[in-house]
């Protein structure tokens, strides 16, 4: 009994490094993605933005009017003139074998239809992996108090 849980035991400890890996993996690529979308909505470039959300993303903006569609947030790029600053480091969490919560604290700075955007935040947002690629499907940005 002790050695078949002695091997059990040994075995589990030897796959944790595989995992983990597998998962800093994830992490690294859930980050790739998340800064190519920043890059893509700073050049107002829809098609990486449609290239990296999945074609049920919703949106939740603060300074928009409510949840939107992937082809709505585009619509709303030239009326968008706001700079993130990250304030803290992200944090991945998984929520199973393809899905991850990406958090982070940001700084927003800029201005929406012409009226002035200045405020703390907390960004989320949930990361889908389909066919091997790692895409964000639900994205949302809550004010924080000041």
């Amino acid at each position: 009994m002790f050695r078949c849980l002695a091997a059990a035991l040994t075995f589990v400890f030897l796959s944790l490094p595989a995992v983990a890996d597998e998962r800093l993996a994830d992490v690294e690529a859930i980050d790739t993605v998340v800064g190519r979308l920043d890059e893509a909505f700073a050049k107002q470039d829809a098609d990486t933005i449609k290239a990296l959300m999945t074609e049920d993303h919703i949106g939740i903006l603060p300074y928009r009017p409510g949840p939107e569609s992937v082809e709505q947030m585009i619509a709303g790029l030239p009326k968008t003139k706001i700079k993130q600053t990250d304030l803290s480091e992200p944090t991945v969490v998984f929520l199973g074998p393809d899905s991850a919560m990406r958090t982070l604290t940001a700084k927003l700075e800029g201005s929406y239809e012409g009226k002035p955007v200045d405020s703390k935040v907390f960004v989320t947002s949930i990361m889908a992996k389909t066919e091997g690629t790692w895409r964000e499907r639900f994205y949302q940005v809550t004010t924080l108090a000041p």
